[in-house]
């Protein structure tokens, strides 16, 4: 079992060294490569490159050219080439995974063995260099590294763009804001998307439930994001308002039908969740008891499982946790909400309806 994790540890470190000297993307698809060529490509040692290149053969990583000397792409090395969106899924695992996770040793030492209170000095700063800084500022420091987690949160997958909004297929049905937005004027806020990103819930809740409208709708999120949303060109969105804003803060649209928080929370200790949902509990309006916080993001399993836990581990080194109902609970009691929670047994998403206590 030992050598096993050591020879796993091996071939990460290998893949992640060739992926990052865009090595996979040297090997042409169908065809082979000499070794040789390569390292010339990667300005490298060939005697270096022969040896990481047989150690990812020998892990069936790669595999062996007709022509000796030579490799080929295996069944699974096309998905670290620079060109396939798993290769940037992959560099945010080494990225907010592993170069934490090795450094933890280091990090608890110096910081004593509890769980990062704030949004600085967390094991990701800790481990970049930058232990002062949050893991935002940290990743604007690295513009590639930046960039490949960027494109990752576009992806529907991650940013759950799957996810069934209305009918009975839907974990949480968002139907109900169609009477909300009846009854409001055209320009009135129903839904406020908080730290919505590039706006893709908005665009499937616009979708899902007609009687909403663009107009009605709120985007909020830092300055640059915004910026990015806008530069899209989203014509479902064109109608959205977008509002630069820091969901720390006061909320500044008071007495909206729904505030959204889409995988928001599971980023920040539980002094700091609480502190956000405090600020919408506050922004909900006393005159309409439909009105709701929601929240939307994985949940904390059990029994655990181990790709959910392993999630859990990525959030501890960013400063953040999933969260059970329990957990949820606390935090929205805090807050000064109460809460039902919507979940299936073995589904690691949730959403958490809140209103005012």
């Amino acid at each position: 079992m030992v050598n096993l994790e050591w020879l796993m540890m091996t071939d990460i470190a290998t893949w992640r060294l060739f992926m990052e000297w865009k090595a996979f993307d040297h090997i042409p698809v169908g065809g082979s490569v000499a070794i040789s060529d390569l390292a010339q490509a990667l300005g490298a040692q060939e005697s270096l490159v022969a040896r990481l290149a047989n150690f990812l053969v020998a892990t069936g990583r790669l595999r062996s050219g007709e022509i000796p000397g030579h490799i080929r792409h295996s069944r699974v090395s096309p998905l670290y080439m620079s060109s396939h969106p798993v290769s940037d899924l992959n560099a945010v695992a080494i990225g907010n995974g592993f170069k934490s996770w090795l450094s933890w040793p280091e990090y608890f030492e110096r910081y004593g063995r509890r769980e990062a209170p704030d949004v600085t000095h967390t094991p990701f700063s800790f481990a970049w260099g930058h232990p002062e800084l949050p893991p935002w500022e940290v990743k604007a420091l690295y513009p590639e590294y930046a960039a490949q987690f960027a494109r990752t949160m576009k992806s529907r997958q991650i940013v759950g763009g799957d996810m069934k909004l209305t009918g009975p297929a839907a974990l949480y049905d968002f139907s109900w804001l169609a009477e909300e937005a009846k009854g409001r004027g055209a320009n009135e806020p129903v839904v406020v998307d908080v730290g919505g990103g590039l706006g893709q819930l908005l665009r499937d809740l616009l979708a899902a439930v007609p009687g909403v409208s663009g107009r009605q709708c709120i985007l909020q999120d830092r300055k640059e994001v915004l910026e990015e949303a806008a530069a899209v060109g989203d014509a479902v969105l064109d109608d959205v308002v977008m509002m630069e804003h820091d969901f720390h803060t006061k909320q500044p649209v008071r007495g909206a039908s729904v505030y959204l928080v889409r995988r928001i929370l599971l980023d920040y200790p539980d002094a700091l969740a609480t502190g956000i949902l405090k600020q919408l509990a506050d922004a909900l309006p006393a005159d309409n008891p439909r009105a709701r916080v929601i929240i939307m993001e994985e949940q904390l399993l059990t029994p655990p499982t181990p790709h959910n836990r392993s999630v859990d581990m990525m959030m501890l080194s960013i400063g953040g946790k999933l969260r059970d109902e329990k957990a949820m609970r606390s935090v929205a009691a805090q807050a000064g909400l109460s809460i039902k929670y919507h979940a299936r047994p073995g589904d690691p998403t949730c959403v958490v309806e809140c209103w005012r206590a």
